[in-house]
């Protein structure tokens, strides 16, 4: 095995993996330049050479092993740790994981990922008003406040009071590439900025629109960080786009779970031949149900809704996904209704 030699290790089961690493790491024996080995039934561990063999004799299910362990490849994982891969996400320095073993998952997560301050895990679904979660703590630093990094821009987020997933990073850039100089968008549920930001960067006018005062405050120091302008309005997305009629080349609509009450907000502010980027969940054997919604809306305000592009984003839940829908925006203007009663969000 090219630039490794046989030296000490320790052979353990699988389901033993972590167990046994955490013990030889407390001893001061895991030598940590050296990369964990596997197979189906065993990992392998390496033993810095200065320890004597005598003293890894008491660990329960270890056996002393003498073996070739590679060196300076790459780092270990944590699936190669634990023998499975957990689920977990990484959110600036905090982990979210969502596992039935979170404390067994957060130890090989902070053994890897140096950069990793706190570990979370969350004790409830997205919920209410504000689409937001509630965490305990696992390990590491108790905060749920941190800076994410996408795309070359920098986010203060906090998990518990404003809402943010690492899970859009792809769909929000395959949005904002869509994005020309000089372009207005409107961010009708900005959260802390993800989507708006992005799309100022590329030198568009953004306006970005929230009800949740935190997210807001966030938003506000995220464009102050990375010295982007963006106008914000803080409120109801309904009633702070009454002015926007017929001005916007993108509308933005980032709120899944209802985002179909906003339509007509979201319609009246396209200008003709605008593009709204609506976002919703559905089950997976009708994934585009809401294009027959957006296209009844858009006939009722005496509008035309062409279908762009559809997607899916991500999976949500079993057979329920987190789907976009593109659409065009045909008016005339001197036809197309002006929505006088907002909706509530």
């Amino acid at each position: 095995m090219c630039g490794s030699k046989t030296t000490l290790g320790v052979k353990a089961p699988r389901s033993m993996g972590e167990r046994i690493r955490r013990i030889l790491a407390e001893r001061g024996a895991l030598d940590r330049k050296k990369r964990i080995r596997s197979d189906d039934y065993h990992i392998y561990i390496p033993v810095l050479e200065s320890i004597n063999p005598d003293a890894l004799k008491g660990i329960a299910g270890a056996e002393i092993v003498q073996m070739e362990f590679e060196e300076d490849r790459r780092k270990v994982t944590v699936e190669e740790i634990l023998g499975r891969k957990p689920s977990f996400e990484t959110i600036g320095d905090i982990a979210v994981v969502e596992d039935e073993e979170p404390e067994v998952v957060a130890d090989a997560i902070m053994a890897v990922h140096r950069g990793i301050r706190a570990v979370l895990a969350p004790v409830s679904d997205v919920e209410g008003e504000f689409r937001l979660r509630r965490y305990r703590y696992v390990a590491g630093e108790m905060r749920t406040l941190t800076v994410h990094r996408e795309h070359g821009i920098r986010y203060m987020v906090d998990l518990e009071r404003a809402y943010f997933s690492p899970r859009l990073g792809t769909e929000r850039l395959r949005v904002a590439e869509q994005v020309r100089p000089g372009d207005t968008v409107v961010d009708m549920f900005a959260g802390v900025g993800p989507f708006s930001l992005l799309m100022a960067k590329r030198g568009a006018r953004v306006i970005a629109i929230d009800k949740n005062p935190y997210a807001v405050k966030l938003l506000v120091e995220n464009a102050r960080m990375n010295r982007l302008d963006v106008e914000v309005r803080e409120g109801d997305a309904a009633a702070l786009t009454e002015d926007l009629a017929d001005q916007a080349d993108h509308v933005v609509m980032n709120l899944p779970h209802s985002a179909s009450i906003f339509l007509p907000e979201a319609i009246r502010t396209a200008k003709s031949g605008g593009v709204v980027h609506y976002y919703t969940f559905a089950p997976e054997d009708d994934l585009y149900r809401d294009v027959r919604i957006i296209e009844e809306k858009a006939r009722e305000l005496g509008c035309e809704a062409s279908l762009l592009y559809r997607g899916i984003v991500r999976s949500y839940a079993p057979r329920i996904y987190n789907v976009v829908i593109d659409f065009m925006v045909k008016k005339d203007v001197r036809q197309c209704t002006q929505i006088t009663e907002p909706g509530s969000r």
